[in-house]
Order: C-alpha cells, then structure tokens, then sequence
C-alpha cells in the first residue's frame, strides 16, 4: 500500500453556489481542509441563514479532505436534521473513502451526480 504524500495535496479551494427549486448546491472543488476553513466556516452560515429544504454539498471535485471537512459535514447534517432539512453529498473516490473510514457513510447520503442527489436527500 503507498503512503499518502500530502505535501502534495492541493489545498487550494474553489466553490460555487446555486439554487434549484428548494434546493441550495454548493459545488467544490480542490481542498476541503483546515487550510480552508474561512472559506468553509462562512459556507456553513450562508447555509443555515438560508434555511433550504434541501442541503446538496457538491464535493465530486474534492482531491483532499481532513478532519475539519469531515466536521464541516457533520455540522450540516447536523443543522438539517435538527431543522427537518434534506441533506445529501455528491461524492467521488476520495470523498468515499474518508466517509467510510469515519462510518459517515451510513448516515450522510451520498449520491455519484448531482440528479441523483437531487431526488433524494437524507431527511
């Protein structure tokens, strides 16, 4: 098995946001990690200041996530669950396999496109 080289992981972070009917998108892509946390902590405000039904976090383009991404995650499911929001997480490899090593992945809903996410969220 081959270590994991983070000294060249991409940190950098790009994102996006969009609404569809009842339903707020944010399309990532790069870092999702403590080196983005401003960015990351000001989406999560934007959110629950929005008060959607629907909750979509587009990470398929995501090359890297740490700890504080998977908490950022944690927080939205969270927040959508407390407040009766749907809440789901288009994913890719890297995103799959963090999920799966922390369990999350029984509990967020994870979807391979963005259509899919879309008709069904995790209430």
């Amino acid at each position: 098995m081959t270590e994991p080289n983070f000294a060249a992981a991409d940190t950098s972070i790009q994102f996006d946001k969009e609404s569809r009917g009842n339903a707020l998108i944010y399309h990532f892509e790069g870092g999702f990690s403590l080196v983005n946390h401003a960015v990351l902590a000001k989406t999560v405000e934007e959110i629950k200041a929005a008060a959607p039904r629907k909750i979509v976090m587009d990470l398929s383009g995501v090359r890297f996530m740490d700890s504080m991404g998977v908490g950022l995650l944690v927080n939205l499911l969270k927040h959508a669950r407390d407040h009766k929001m749907e809440f789901a997480v288009v994913s890719n490899d890297v995103v799959d396999q963090i999920l799966a090593v922390t369990r999350l992945n029984r509990v967020i809903r994870l979807a391979r496109s963005l259509e899919e996410a879309l008709q069904s969220a995790t209430p």
